[in-house]
C-alpha cells in the first residue's frame, strides 16, 4: 500500500524536526534526505541483522556527543550503546532534570524535574529557572526520603 503525497510529506517534515530538536542530529538537507531515505527503507539492523516488525523496532543511531549519525539499529542494539545510558536532553548535570523543548516558553525549552515513583517516571515540577530547580529538587527529595 503506498502513502499518499501529503502525508508523506508530513512524516517527513515531523521527523527532520523531531531529530533536530529532540534528539540532537546535525545534518544539512542533503544528509538528511540521505539518512531518512535510509531509516524509510532499513527492513533489519545494522548491527545484529535482527528483522525490524514494525517502524517501533527501528532506531535512528547516532552519537550523542557529537550529533553525527551512525546507522539504523533495533531497540536493543540502540540500547547497548555506552554513550545512549546518558540522556542527551539532560544538560542540567543534574540527576532527574531535563530539558525540555516547548515553544510556549521564550526561550523555547524549560527544564523538567521527573522521578520515578512505583515504576513509573512522573514529573514533579517544571521551571525555566535551572537553579531554582535544582534547590526545588533538592529539597523535595529530602522531604520525601527519595533516594535516587
Amino acid at each position: 500500500m503506498e502513502l499518499p503525497f501529503k502525508l508523506i510529506k508530513y512524516h517527513k517534515s515531523k521527523t527532520k524536526s523531531n531529530w533536530k530538536n529532540y534528539s540532537g542530529l546535525i545534518f544539512n538537507d542533503t544528509e538528511f534526505e540521505a539518512i531518512y531515505e535510509k531509516y524509510i527503507t532499513s527492513s533489519k539492523c545494522e548491527l545484529c541483522s535482527k528483522t525490524f516488525k514494525n517502524t517501533r523496532d527501528r532506531h535512528m543511531e547516532h552519537d550523542h556527543t557529537t550529533g553525527e549519525f551512525r546507522n539504523i539499529v533495533c531497540t536493543k542494539c540502540n540500547q547497548l550503546k555506552s554513550d545512549n545510558k546518558i540522556y542527551s536532553n539532560n544538560k542540567s548535570g543534574y540527576t532527574g532534570i531535563h530539558k525540555s523543548f516547548d515553544k510556549k516558553y521564550k526561550q523555547g525549552y524549560s527544564w523538567r524535574f521527573s522521578v520515578k515513583i512505583d515504576g513509573k517516571q512522573r514529573t514533579i515540577k517544571t521551571s525555566t529557572d535551572l537553579d531554582f530547580l535544582i534547590e526545588f529538587a533538592d529539597k523535595w527529595k529530602l522531604e520525601n526520603n527519595y533516594h535516587t
